[in-house]
């Protein structure tokens, strides 16, 4: 009896002793054990493992949910691996810190094998654009290694001063050339000869387009060609004689009338901007008015056209007696005609009893047009007085009568 009381109580002693030994994974655990043992062992059951890892800092997604737990849990106590969720707390940066410690800037949990590497490249400070999205990266990350990227500048002139320095049509470094390459070259061409040259800041368009280099950049110089026509087209200006350009009669701003077509055709000369060619001026050779290719032509009417105005006899337009300024009456429809000339502007013929008159009533001599009221109408000195008798201001001599009788009426 003592026997058997002796070994319940020392399987008594067994149990609280087993019950208060602290777990191994710290006493602060809290995850029942069957949530990764079974009753035949204490090592990791996967038929029975049930820990949701997403429920903690590190999620396992892709490779991570392959290893062994014990690789990156280096003990049995969990809590200890808490801090441990950068990629570089496990994993030796082979990149010798040149590309910081960020890993899934370039990769994933799948692989390291980096399969966008252009299209990260063009989030960096130095997106590949033309040529350089399809050269070697060894050709800029000069590296022992293969996976060291030191940070290279971003500027032409870090990679390419060899080629800044060493060019000498044109000399670079005497011309003083920007050291932004892309000024001049095209960042899409494979060279850096001409095909490979943005000439924007002066477009070789048409008859510029095939023209030597040499002809505008004398003795190789490249920084004060002048941009304006005149300046390299002086000869051809000056040479000109249908029309005549030199002597202040055309702008040497060639552009005003010519494009860059080789032969300075087709000519669009804006002649509106000085004088109008419209209706029966639109057809005129050139010579008629400008006589011995003068430029210093009258834009008055009678200068060109006093031949006409002599000659007119239906009515006869004589000094004095008509306006030598055409366009009062008559616009450059060809034949002069229609006309719209306005009788008011002289003298009111269109009320009173001068409505409808004959013009021959009263332009019995076409060739004077000086008229007055007292020429047409009855002036006797008796019956005038009697009848203006106390109209205050009347003089019998005055040949004003219109000032009183607007409408050409006697009351």
């Amino acid at each position: 009896m003592r026997i058997l009381s002796f070994i319940i109580w020392s399987f008594l002693l067994y149990l609280i002793g087993s019950f208060s030994e602290e777990s191994p994974h710290g006493k602060d655990f809290k995850i029942s054990c069957s949530t990764c043992h079974s009753s035949t062992s204490w090592e990791l059951d996967k038929k029975i493992y049930s820990f949701n890892h997403s429920t903690t800092k590190m999620p396992l997604i892709g490779q991570h949910k392959e290893i062994n737990c014990k690789l990156c849990h280096k003990s049995l106590v969990f809590s200890e691996a808490k801090s441990k969720t950068e990629c570089v707390s496990c994993h030796a940066d082979i990149h010798s810190q040149t590309v910081g410690n960020n890993c899934d800037k370039c990769h994933t949990p799948d692989s390291w094998i980096v399969n966008n590497i252009t299209e990260i490249h063009q989030q960096s400070r130095f997106p590949l654009v033309g040529v350089h999205s399809m050269k070697d990266c060894q050709k800029c990350h000069k590296s022992e290694s293969l996976h060291r990227y030191e940070v290279l500048g971003v500027e032409c002139i870090d990679c390419h001063r060899e080629n800044y320095l060493a060019t000498t049509k044109p000399n670079h470094v005497s011309s003083n050339m920007s050291t932004d390459c892309s000024q001049c070259h095209y960042i899409y061409s494979y060279n850096w000869g001409v095909a490979g040259f943005n000439h924007d800041l002066f477009p070789l368009k048409l008859g510029h387009s095939n023209v030597d280099c040499s002809k505008c950049h004398v003795n190789n110089n490249f920084t004060n060609t002048p941009t304006d026509c005149y300046a390299c087209h002086q000869g051809n200006y000056n040479s000109a004689t249908n029309p005549v350009h030199s002597g202040g009669c055309f702008s040497t701003n060639c552009l005003l009338c010519h494009n860059t077509n080789p032969g300075w055709k087709p000519v669009t000369l804006q002649h509106n901007n000085y004088f109008s060619l419209t209706l029966g001026h639109s057809n005129v050779e050139c010579s008629k008015c400008h006589v011995n290719n003068n430029c210093n032509v009258p834009t008055d009417c009678y200068s060109c056209h006093k031949q006409n105005y002599n000659a007119t006899t239906n009515p006869v337009h004589t000094p004095g007696c008509y306006s030598t300024d055409c366009l009062k009456c008559h616009t450059t429809i060809p034949g002069w005609k229609p006309t719209s000339f306005n009788h008011n502007s002289y003298f009111p013929i269109s009320s009173g009893d001068h409505s409808g008159i004959s013009c021959i009533e009263c332009h019995t001599n076409p060739a004077n047009c000086n008229y007055s009221c007292i020429d047409c109408h009855e002036h006797s000195q008796s019956s005038m007085n009697s009848e203006h008798n106390g109209v205050n201001g009347y003089s019998w001599v005055s040949s004003k009568c219109y000032l009183c009788h607007p409408t050409g009426q006697s009351k």
